[in-house]
């Protein structure tokens, strides 16, 4: 068991779980008749942060150790374009950690962490794609997505 996998798997979890909660809280702040699509979209991709913190979750219980349950900094806003750009900050954020711990999981031989992250990665850029679209399109003032 590496203590630093350990380490870079729960600062993962940290950030997901702050993912989450800020996400959510957009969701929640999205008017309902002004942008049903986008709403919907980012309590969508809130699940599937919840589904990366599992993943790495699974991996530090299956390291035997303890796996983290507290947040990364939240951001939280009022105003729509700023969640869209706060979000695509946070996938920015990830990205960049995450292709650091793909190379540390390199540079301790684990393919099975490793696998984990190039996984999650994926979805991260995708993501950040949908929030940049999404800020575009509130900063035009289109409503109905």
């Amino acid at each position: 068991m590496s203590q630093k996998i350990i380490d870079i798997l729960n600062e993962a979890i940290q950030a997901e779980i702050g993912a989450i909660m800020q996400y959510m809280a957009g969701h929640y702040r999205m008017p309902k008749d002004k942008h049903p699509v986008i709403r919907e979209m980012l309590e969508r991709i809130s699940v599937e942060e919840m589904k990366h913190a599992e993943k790495f979750s699974k991996r530090v219980v299956a390291l035997g150790a303890k796996e983290a349950i507290t947040p990364d900094i939240v951001h939280f806003s009022n105003d729509l374009v700023e969640i869209m750009d706060l979000n695509e900050k946070s996938e920015d954020g990830a990205i960049e950690m995450y292709q650091k711990h793909i190379k540390i999981c390199e540079e301790e031989n684990d393919l099975e962490t490793k696998s984990i992250y190039e996984e999650v990665l994926k979805d991260e850029f995708r993501h950040k794609k949908i929030f940049s679209a999404f800020k575009r399109l509130l900063e035009s003032n289109q409503e109905g997505l």
